[in-house]
């Protein structure tokens, strides 16, 4: 079984605080399965490729087919109108209703993370559910053309 000090080589350790823990603390919930690698905002960006790969081998969970949607990350300019259109926020986090971000506690589709969105809980998106053809708020609204759904 994977040691909680395993885990900790691969997260960011600057303990920012982006997922509301600690990376210690945040590593302890990868351990009982709690939470996933891709819940930390952090391993999303760049400087951490691969890390949520190598979390998913050490925890022993299969690594997820590629999404059905992507982000364009050489075209997201980061405006957050993606964050701010999707169903799931809209109807999930209260601080989305009035128009704010969601919290940092909050179950979210999409993150912005150093002028980038990322997805983050892809799997709350409206699109995978039943009704999944009539959701394409965040694609329809994006400025850039940045976010794509394969068919």
């Amino acid at each position: 079984m994977v040691s909680l000090e395993e885990l900790l080589e691969f997260l960011p350790r600057t303990d920012c605080g982006q997922c509301g823990l600690t990376c210690a603390e945040f590593g302890a919930k990868l351990l009982s399965r709690e939470l996933r690698p891709e819940d930390c905002p952090v391993l999303h960006e760049p400087d951490f490729a691969g890390f949520i790969e190598a979390l998913h081998e050490l925890l022993g969970v299969p690594v997820a087919a590629p999404p059905p949607m992507e982000i364009d990350p050489e075209k997201c300019n980061g405006c957050g109108i993606c964050v701010a259109m999707c169903e799931y926020h809209l109807g999930n986090c209260p601080e989305a209703r009035l128009g704010r971000g969601p919290r940092l506690g909050d179950n979210v589709v999409f993150h912005i993370v150093n002028g980038v969105a990322v997805v983050v809980r892809q799997d709350l998106c409206t699109r995978m559910l039943q009704a999944a053809e009539k959701c394409n708020k965040c694609a329809d609204h994006c400025p850039t053309e940045a976010i794509s759904f394969k068919q």
